[in-house]
């Protein structure tokens, strides 16, 4: 089961940001670049930028899908790949991802 909502907490344990897997905060840049190595598009359009965070979001989906097969527990951020963690534009506080199905 994958997960639908991600809650990214702090080190004091608080919660930094909660967003629901249809609208994690990735990182500008990341969504330029792959829209260039996708359509050779730097100013990508609606479509091309809305296809690009569609294809971030499947890749997320499916890394949380198999580390937390229920859809649901914690996961440290250290734990999380580099090639993931690099797509989300998250507080340097966050210290732990909690899913939620």
């Amino acid at each position: 089961m994958q997960p639908s909502k991600l809650i990214f907490i702090d080190k004091k344990g608080s919660t930094n940001c909660e967003c629901k897997l249809n609208s994690l905060p990735f990182k500008d840049e990341i969504i330029i670049e792959k829209s260039i190595e996708l359509f050779n598009d730097r100013e990508p359009c609606i479509i091309h930028r809305t296809y690009v965070i569609k294809k971030l979001m499947l890749e997320v989906s499916e890394y949380f899908g198999e580390v937390l097969p229920d859809g649901k527990g914690q996961i440290t951020l250290e734990e999380v790949p580099v090639k993931i963690k690099e797509l989300l534009n998250i507080s340097r506080d966050v210290v732990k991802i909690q899913l939620d199905s």
